[in-house]
């Protein structure tokens, strides 16, 4: 018994939409399929009216599923809805600019008139990383001076006076601005040197073999 109750209530329900359905299509069909429906219902009301057909089909009352069968029709047949345009997402830039590297690195440098070698060799690496990290059109101008401040260096000492850590630091610096051939000058007088370390030639060749 409880099985055939349960089952003329499906059937109720099924009855119900398929009465939404055909009075749907029914009034499709009297405004003719050219009909331009100028409802400013929106989509949500549409499917909100929808559903409370269905929940009206449900608890089985035909009169409301009349009069929002009818509120359908007439606002929600014949409708193209258009779709909410997403925002592109707008592309974000890297705020370091080249501006702003030259200006961070060029605060690092040391005075100009330090008679310090290790000062003028650090102006060198700064300079030859803002030829490379710099503003385009800067890079020749920044290169110049690396080259500079090499030069000062090397004129405030002897090569043939220099540690091992600042050679390999002259080296790195000229294979950075591309300067092969002062890099192996800088080799070649090194192993002049009396009784120069083997292991650090090697490593000096190496710099400018990579």
């Amino acid at each position: 018994m409880k099985t055939k109750v349960k089952q003329n209530r499906v059937y109720g329900i099924i009855g119900m939409v398929a009465l939404f359905l055909v009075g749907t299509l029914f009034g499709y069909v009297i405004n003719g399929t050219t009909r331009t429906n100028h409802s400013t219902m929106t989509k949500k009301d549409c499917n909100s009216i929808a559903y409370r057909i269905i929940d009206a089909s449900k608890s089985n009352r035909p009169e409301l599923i009349g009069e929002l069968n009818k509120v359908y029709s007439e606002n929600c047949v014949d409708r193209v809805f258009d779709e909410p345009k997403q925002k592109k997402q707008e592309q974000k830039f890297p705020e370091a600019t080249c501006e702003k590297i030259e200006i961070l690195l060029e605060k690092r440098l040391y005075p100009e008139n330090s008679q310090s070698i290790d000062n003028h060799i650090d102006n060198a690496k700064i300079y030859a990383n803002l030829s490379e990290r710099g503003c385009a059109q800067n890079s020749e101008k920044y290169k110049t001076l690396a080259k500079q401040e090499l030069e000062i260096a090397r004129a405030l000492n002897d090569d043939s006076l220099y540690d091992e850590s600042e050679s390999v630091e002259i080296v790195e610096t000229y294979k950075r601005l591309q300067m092969q051939a002062e890099a192996e000058r800088m080799i070649e007088k090194a192993k002049k040197l009396t009784n120069p370390a083997i292991d650090f030639i090697i490593q000096l060749e190496k710099i400018i073999e990579e």
